[in-house]
């Protein structure tokens, strides 16, 4: 399956590049739990970074069957200075909670 996948830019320049990476992980997050329903990715530049510095905050909202997975870092928990770090930090967050998600309900 396929999962759509939604980006949304918020005080960042879209890239090609960025989007293909994003693509990638979520086809990782498929493997980890092929019930996804869809995946809404946001890849920010907070407001109050701007006084710190190019920071970065990568959110992920994933649908599966029953449940809404929501996974933020953002510059008060995980200040990034590269967008492909926070990417990864908030991907291996979303990795955990899918795999506790997915032992759940194989444990009932």
């Amino acid at each position: 399956m396929n999962v759509p996948v939604q980006i949304t830019y918020r005080d960042v320049d879209q890239s090609d590049a960025l989007d293909e990476r994003i693509h990638y992980k979520v086809q990782k997050l498929e493997e980890t739990f092929d019930r996804m329903t869809s995946c809404h990715v946001i890849v920010e530049r907070p407001q109050a970074a701007h006084k710190h510095g190019s920071r970065f905050a990568v959110h992920f909202g994933i649908h599966v069957p029953g449940k809404e997975i929501m996974v933020k870092r953002d510059s008060a928990d995980h200040a990034h200075e590269d967008v492909y770090i926070a990417l990864k930090n908030s991907f291996q967050a979303a990795r955990r909670q899918l795999k506790e998600h997915a032992d759940k309900m194989r444990n009932h």
